[in-house]
């Protein structure tokens, strides 16, 4: 028979026998629905770990010079930012506050930065240019509390021994991982000053452990090793992979039990059909077709209830994962609702064998 043949038998007999191609059509249904609405939102979790592990904030290594020694010089903050897993580097100075020159010694405080290395790491430009020696930018939030309408003024130091201005040459909006950068000023640190923080992004938070060996080198052998501390994204990297592991093998145990019981369901119903069918098949062998015509034949009848149901299942799935708030991948649904079709193609192979190698004569004459 050839396959046209076989696609138009197989297309008869579903519609001819109609409760084990509902039944078919229900358990792949069913598989894909448990499986997306539960190891979905699985991989639906896994993926958020990932983007947050992979975030600006998840990837900073911050280097703190506690004592303000001047231990983070301008030449380490330079050398920092060329090691190759590296993003970004900054370094940045103890905040101070500053205050709104036009109106004086009664205007609001608010911090101020200074930023040692490209300011445009820490900061994106919303108006003006950015700064150069003298100047400043204020952050958009901070223009209300500095009693400006735009970035346009001077800022003085509030502290009175230290009369320091700075020009306001435009506004800011602080780059992620520098959100507390929100609600200030900052400026381009004095040629030879010296960072408290040393702020180093990573390309990878797996890097952390490279990162961190490297940019301690820089320092040598301190006389007072208690003199700088690091807050490092290892053990942030370690927690991602515990809880990716977890996640992952919670699913695949999920997943290979939805799959098993169906796979399992659909052969009973496979094989019950084939019994209740037994006839049919010995005279389709009787008239000559052959042991792998039979197989594909039930193959076919198989899968074709079994991919209706498997594209319900998947929208009734995702369905039930929008309404949790965890939707999965579209790849992973796709890859769901395959596996799902291996299945039950798969677990009609058996019965399929057992009807072809039946023989046809001993079939027939069975009451």
């Amino acid at each position: 028979m050839t396959l046209k043949m076989l696609l138009r038998e197989a297309l008869a007999t579903a519609w001819a026998s109609k409760v084990p191609s509902a039944l078919v059509c229900l358990i792949t249904a069913a598989m894909c629905i448990m499986t997306i609405s539960t190891v979905g939102r699985t991989a639906a979790a896994e993926e958020q770990v990932a983007q947050r592990i992979d975030s600006s904030g998840a990837r900073q290594l911050v280097v703190t010079d506690k004592k303000a020694d001047g231990l983070i010089s301008e030449s380490i903050i330079s050398m920092a930012s060329n090691f190759s897993v590296i993003e970004r580097s900054v370094g940045l100075g103890s905040p101070t506050d500053v205050k709104n020159l036009a109106i004086g010694e009664g205007a609001t405080p608010v911090p101020a930065w200074a930023v040692i290395g490209d300011i445009g790491s820490v900061a994106q430009l919303e108006a003006g240019r950015y700064p150069g020696p003298g100047e400043a930018l204020v952050s958009t939030q901070a223009l209300r509390k500095l009693g400006m309408q735009y970035p346009v003024g001077a800022v003085r130091i509030a502290n009175a021994d230290i009369p320091v201005d700075f020009a306001i040459v435009g506004s800011y909006t602080p780059r992620d991982p520098f959100t507390d950068l929100d609600q200030g000023v900052i400026y381009e640190a004095q040629s030879g000053s010296s960072a408290t923080n040393l702020h180093l992004i990573l390309n990878d938070a797996s890097q952390a452990a490279v990162a961190q060996g490297s940019v301690l080198s820089l320092f040598g052998q301190l006389a007072d090793p208690e003199a700088i501390s690091v807050r490092s994204p290892l053990q942030m990297a370690k927690l991602h992979d515990e809880i990716v592991g977890d996640l992952g093998s919670f699913g695949k145990s999920l997943l290979y039990g939805a799959l098993g019981i169906g796979s399992l369901l659909v052969a009973v119903v496979v094989f019950a059909d084939i019994l209740v069918r037994r006839k049919d098949l010995g005279r389709r062998r009787a008239l000559g077709a052959t042991r792998s015509d039979i197989v594909t034949l039930m193959l076919i009848r198989t899968l074709i209830p079994a991919v209706a149901g498997a594209l319900v299942g998947m929208l009734g799935g995702l369905g039930i994962a929008v309404s949790t708030g965890s939707v999965p991948p579209f790849a992973f649904c796709l890859g769901i609702v395959i596996l799902a079709l291996l299945s039950a193609g798969a677990s009609s192979l058996v019965p399929a064998a057992y009807a072809a190698n039946a023989d046809p004569v001993k079939v027939l004459r069975t009451p």
